[in-house]
């Protein structure tokens, strides 16, 4: 009997919401927060029929708009309304309410931003899988075979699978051309509880692995250097890292991975929700792409003449954009343009102030009675993720200058790319040699002066400089009769490389979701925001590892003896623990080029005249947008397939409002904090 009454509840909770797949150990507990109104409160919305008029007339009932976990107020009488496009400019007047195709919007652009943080952890935690092969699958198969590894299996990339089901799934119902109050209620339920699900399982990819094998071998490498007599603790600590480093980067990665994704999701998915509540507050159009400048509205055809396009769509609207950008620069020769030096939109887009507020990790609110919190950087995040992945108390002062100057110039890069993202026509491409051209303008010097001076202070700092066994050993002292300028150079040739290799993995990721996007008519900015934390991550790890090679191989690796090898060594294993970039794309139009030039001229180089010019330029030519194939799709669960433009929202009758208002969260939800 009670097996009975337990799988009625349950079948009434699927129906009504929150029952998405959870973790492991179950459905992670979910929180709601009231959330500000976006129409009558309870009481000025009392029922459905006026208990003092005997005609029926509907007056209202309080229904609800749940959206990341905030339940919003509103009333029956702003729901239902006749088709409407979301990617026109609607003339919505004050006095007539259209929220259900506005909800829809919202919860849409919810699951976007959902599935693109699940796409980031679950990429990064295939990256460190990848690296787990060869030694450290054996090094993990003895320490289980010795019983050392006890606990529950570390988290997988494959654990995210459910999550990102649990999204398409919960989306689904909403994307249809009927709304309904239950379907978009159940909605808001169940990715709030994907949301619940997924914020614990990322608290797990916080705790160490119960045992971890690489470490045994970290420690007994460190043996090795760090008690050698004579050796003084700055150096200590600088080979600790070094080592710890070359042995874990994708832990580390993950490390600061996590802690970035914990820091800055909750702030983007508070901006994205502010903006939806003032969207609806004040029924902005078009509904659905509120990020980017308002589309015009065309004039209208002469008699007889059809309009171009589908009429006022956004995406009409952008793609005609795109063609008259792309015609001004086919028309100029030889031309490759700096992806942010486009000029930016005559107004700001209405979505600038929400995206400046979602790029940045606030500072938390004080305990009670405790001063103000100090700002929370960027910086410290990421070395917190180090100090984390390699069992560090602390870190040598030099080592976070270091990261924090890388940190703090893919930052500020990549929220300058985010903005212009935001301000050109969505269905644009981005092309790869335009967001190259740009970071090198703005990174590559700044990259380089970086690793010349902190090789610079390794060369005078004193507590490098120290006696072992009868020998003065000083870091600096190999570089002391190289010249500077060819030193200079070399680290130039090295960064550019290593500039252009992440440059071309992040328009991968970028152009490759907005491919996605425009494919499925979904292309919000919601998209790319669920990216950032990765892409900052991304960009942070393939900038920094070159400048901390470039430093050591110029400094220690110049040692002789037991430290230069361990150098050596370290740069050895986070070589072979690294996975290059792919530059496939490139090189295989060059080489294409060269074969093709060679299949049909040869190689000429005599009194007839010479090719060789012709193939240089093949090498150098680069990969022009029209000719680029298509990017691999980056959000594996793509939440919307042929998402539906158009919609109707049907009126929410009592039998359907006796149905949900059991379930509704606003009468027992928290206030803002």
């Amino acid at each position: 009997m009670l097996d009975a009454v337990k799988s009625g509840l349950d079948a009434v909770s699927n129906a009504l919401g929150g029952a998405a797949p959870g973790t492991p150990g179950g459905p992670a507990p979910m929180t709601f927060t009231r959330g500000e109104t976006v129409g009558e409160t309870a009481q000025e919305a009392p029922g459905f029929q006026s208990p003092n008029e005997v005609r029926p007339r509907d007056s209202g009932a309080p229904i609800e708009f749940v959206h990341m976990g905030y339940a919003h107020p509103d009333t029956s009488l702003h729901f239902d309304h006749p088709a409407l496009k979301d990617d026109t400019n609607l003339e919505f007047t004050p006095a007539v309410k259209s929220h259900g195709l506005l909800f829809r919007a919202g919860l849409e652009r919810e699951a976007l931003l959902l599935s693109s943080f699940l796409t980031a952890t679950q990429s990064v935690l295939a990256d460190l899988e990848k690296t787990k092969g060869g030694a450290g699958e054996l090094l993990a198969m003895g320490a289980d075979l010795l019983g050392g590894a006890g606990g529950s299996a570390a988290p997988k990339a494959a654990d995210v699978n459910a999550f990102g089901e649990a999204v398409k799934t919960a989306i689904a119902p909403v994307n249809a051309d009927l709304i309904t109050y239950q379907n978009v209620h159940k909605a808001g339920l169940d990715l709030h509880q994907v949301r619940a699900n997924y914020r614990a399982f990322l608290e797990k990819l916080l705790a160490p692995p119960a045992s971890d094998p690489a470490g045994g071998l970290l420690g007994g490498l460190s043996s090795s250097i760090s008690f050698l007599p004579g050796l003084p603790p700055a150096v200590k600590d600088v080979f600790t890292f070094i080592q710890g480093l070359a042995f874990k980067p994708m832990d580390v990665y993950l490390g600061f991975y996590v802690r970035l994704a914990k820091d800055l999701e909750p702030v983007i998915e508070k901006a994205v929700r502010q903006y939806t509540v003032k969207a609806i507050q004040e029924q902005h159009s078009p509904v659905f792409y509120l990020w980017y400048p308002k589309p015009a509205s065309p004039p209208v055809p002469a008699t007889g003449e059809a309009a171009e396009g589908t009429g006022i769509g956004f995406l009409d609207d952008a793609r005609q954009r795109f063609e008259q950008i792309r015609s001004s620069v086919e028309n100029t020769v030889d031309t490759v343009t700096d992806f942010l030096s486009a000029s930016p939109p005559p107004e700001p887009p209405p979505g600038a102030p929400y995206l400046d507020q979602a790029l940045q990790i606030e500072t938390p609110p004080p305990a009670a009675g405790a001063p103000p919190a100090p700002p929370k950087e960027v910086t410290a995040t990421i070395v917190n993720g180090f100090q984390a992945a390699l069992g560090l108390s602390g870190m040598p002062a030099f080592i976070e200058r270091i990261i924090s100057e890388v940190t703090l110039m893919n930052n500020e890069f990549l929220r300058e790319v985010y903005r212009k993202l935001m301000e050109r026509p969505a269905v644009e491409p981005i092309d790869e040699a335009a967001m190259y051209r740009a970071a090198r303008t703005r990174l590559l010097d700044k990259l380089v002066a970086l690793v010349m001076e902190n090789v610079s202070l390794l060369q005078r700092a004193k507590e490098f400089s120290f006696n072992l066994q009868g020998k003065t050993i000083a870091p600096g002292a190999a570089l002391l009769e190289e010249a500077q300028k060819e030193l200079n150079d070399q680290v130039l040739r090295h960064m550019n490389v290593a500039l252009e290799l992440t440059m071309g993995e992040l328009v991968d990721k970028l152009e490759g979701a907005r491919q996605q996007a425009v494919r499925e008519n979904a292309i919000a900015m919601e998209v790319y925001l669920g990216l950032f934390p990765w892409l900052l991550a991304l960009n942070f790890r393939n900038t920094f590892f070159p400048v901390w090679d470039l430093i050591m191989d110029n400094t220690f690796g110049k040692i002789s003896g037991p430290l230069g090898d361990a150098v050596k060594q370290a740069k050895d294993a986070m070589a072979e623990a690294k996975k290059k970039v792919d530059e496939g794309r490139q090189t295989a139009m060059r080489l294409q080029k060269i074969k093709d030039r060679a299949t049909t001229q040869g190689l000429q180089a005599g009194s007839s005249g010479q090719n060789l010019t012709g193939y240089r330029d093949d090498w150098q030519s680069q990969l022009a947008t029209q000719e680029a194939p298509a990017k691999p799709e980056v959000v594996p669960f793509f939440p919307l397939t042929a998402r539906k433009n158009e919609g109707s929202a049907r009126k929410i009758e009592l039998a359907e409002f006796n149905q949900v208002r059991g379930n509704h969260k606003y009468p027992g939800a928290a206030n803002q904090p």
